[in-house]
Parts: structure tokens; C-alpha cells; sequence
């Protein structure tokens, strides 16, 4: 499970709205006092990701929480997003190039193989909030040691199936 910590900004029976600070991966980054790409990356103001989450603890509104979500779930949306746009523009500039079309619609096909793909992602992931699977789950209170989590990652944890 990868873990964030957020803030609750919104609440509604079962559902909460939390944010969290997207921050750039150069602030652990040893070398980042001397690297042009984390000069960069101070430049631009912090923002946040508004995301909702089921509330199964009952928050209130300014409690800081933990939310997580598989890394299963990670790992598909990543291939998903990156992955297959990139096959379905191979696919369709392969297929220009077998048939004998010329350059031209050899790029026109791959950019609609592209386009494509990035739909087929989107449909598949279910786009914002996207099926139970890539829901990010609220875990717990900042403060509380108590893990909220559904059974089958309840399941995972004890070592069973």
C-alpha cells in the first residue's frame, strides 16, 4: 500500500474530499542543492490534488488523514496511461506502413493510434473518480494507529489470501 498524508476539506454522508500537497521528487534528492531541475521546480508554486475518498471513520472537516491505494492498482493505471497509448500508435503507424500507405498517413494514423489509446485509458481507468479498484482508500486518522482498510488488503496484511 502507498500511503499519502492529506488534509479533509469537504465532507458528505460516506464521502470525504481531502487534499494533498503535490510536491516535486527532487526535495529527497541528495544532489538537489546543485541541480538545474530542482531550480527549476522552485519556481512554480506548490499545488494541491483535490481527490475523494469513502469515508468509513467518520472525519470531520480539517483532520489530517493518511490515504493510500494498492500498488496493484498503481502499477495497471500506470500501464494503462503510459503504456498503451504508445502500443495503439505503434499498432496504427505499423499497420499505415504494412498496408502501403505513404509517410504522410503513416503519422496521421499514428497520432490517431495515440489519440486512441489515451481513450481507450481513460475509458478503462474509468477517468476521475474510476472504479473501485484506483479509488484511493482513507486508511486513518494522522494521529490514530488504527488501519481502516477493506478486507482484502486486511487479508493481505495477516498473510492470508
Amino acid at each position: 500500500m502507498i500511503e499519502e498524508g492529506a488534509r479533509v476539506v469537504s465532507v458528505a454522508p460516506g464521502l470525504a474530499w481531502v487534499e494533498t500537497s503535490r510536491r516535486s521528487a527532487c526535495g529527497s534528492c541528495h544532489s538537489s542543492e546543485g541541480c538545474g531541475t530542482s531550480a527549476v521546480s522552485k519556481l512554480f508554486p506548490a499545488r494541491t490534488n483535490r481527490l475523494q475518498v469513502a469515508d468509513a471513520i467518520g472525519v470531520e472537516i480539517g483532520d489530517q488523514v493518511v490515504i493510500g491505494i494498492a500498488e496493484d492498482a498503481l502499477t495497471r493505471a500506470s500501464l494503462l496511461a503510459y503504456l498503451l497509448p504508445l502500443v495503439t500508435l505503434i499498432l496504427a503507424a505499423g499497420g499505415a506502413e504494412l498496408a502501403g500507405a505513404g509517410e504522410g498517413a503513416g503519422v496521421l494514423l499514428g497520432i490517431l493510434g495515440l489519440f486512441i489509446g489515451i481513450w481507450i485509458a481513460g475509458r478503462s481507468s474509468g477517468g476521475a473518480p474510476g472504479p473501485e479498484g484506483y479509488w484511493p482508500l482513507l486508511l486513518r486518522r494522522a494521529d490514530a494507529s488504527a488501519c481502516i482498510a477493506p478486507p482484502s488488503v486486511r487479508h493481505e496484511q495477516d498473510g492470508r489470501s
